[in-house]
């Protein structure tokens, strides 16, 4: 069984397991699109390619107690390469992730109405299936083959916060930053460490 059926299969596990514990509510919906920095290196060759369209889309409810929502998201980027980088021997590759979540986020004001901000500050786990593509070497490229096209996966796990602002009946418009703590040591998770993503978005609160 591979890995992004393992985690699948943990969310789903882990949502029936919270159901049967306490009510769980389905009851909200979003569409974000945002920003989120790529796992390329900092070389100056992929300067142009640090940052990625994101869209991404949540749904979740109330969990346990009304200061307390769970969510699931999808989430997909892609770096846009569809050439060999102009630098002499580089071996160039494309890179798309897609990224599947599970949070519980946390509402002070609801418990605390006197509390500044109108935020929800939230925790959770992320797994990144990334499939890198074989665009092609500019110039000679002797030392050794290059790989052909391979996938990569890896989990994270993620912090951050989210307010929603009010602007028709059930609908909010939604802003999020979030940001990556990768598990583990291999360059792919290096990569992840100070990586963010921001989002604005349409929200449906039934």
């Amino acid at each position: 069984m591979n890995t992004k059926r393992i985690v699948l299969l943990t969310v789903v596990n882990a949502l029936i397991i919270c159901s049967s514990l306490a009510q769980l509510s389905l009851d909200s919906f979003s569409a974000n699109v945002g920003t989120m920095k790529t796992t390329h290196s900092e070389h100056s060759a992929y300067s142009d390619y640090q940052y990625a369209f994101y869209p991404e889309v949540q749904t979740g409810g109330s969990l346990f107690l009304p200061y307390f929502r769970w969510t699931i998201y999808w989430g997909y980027w892609s770096d846009g390469i569809t050439e060999p980088l102009n630098v002499m021997d580089i071996v160039t590759y494309s890179r798309q992730t897609h990224i599947l979540g599970a949070r519980v986020t946390f509402f002070p004001a609801k418990i605390a109405p006197r509390f500044p901000l109108p935020v929800g500050i939230f925790a959770g786990f992320a797994h990144h299936f990334t499939t890198a593509r074989y665009v092609g070497t500019f110039g000679l490229f002797p030392y050794s083959k290059p790989r052909e096209h391979f996938t990569e996966s890896l989990n994270t796990v993620e912090a951050g916060l989210n307010a929603d602002v009010s602007i028709l009946g059930p609908f909010n418009i939604r802003g999020e930053i979030h940001q990556f703590f990768p598990l583990g040591d291999p360059p792919i998770d290096q990569a992840l460490k100070g990586r963010r993503a921001y989002k604005v978005g349409l929200a449906l609160q039934l």
